[in-house]
């Protein structure tokens, strides 16, 4: 099921749950959400990224260019030292 996200309208008649971002967990023919559930202010859905949260992606593609992996995949990473010089970091 999707999950959908929710914002008051105005900022002035909101509560601390609408005032911030909110989810809800609906299904597609479920009709929109209107009003908060705590305060009862008109709220509508804002449009968010899909497929997980920043910090996952994150995670995922600093685990995914680890030096190990890279070294697994056969890559080379190269660093430049001080001389100008690069030298390949995943040698043995």
């Amino acid at each position: 099921m999707p999950t959908y996200h929710y914002r008051a309208v105005e900022d002035e008649a909101a509560c601390d749950a609408c005032r911030e971002t909110f989810s809800k967990i609906q299904t597609i023919s479920e009709p929109l959400v209107e009003q908060c559930s705590s305060c009862e202010a008109p709220v509508r859905r804002v449009i968010c990224a899909a497929g997980g949260s920043l910090i996952d992606k994150r995670y995922k593609t600093k685990k995914m260019l680890s030096d190990g992996n890279l070294k697994k995949l056969g890559f080379k990473k190269l660093v430049k030292e001080s001389d100008g010089k690069y030298v390949d970091v995943l040698q043995d």
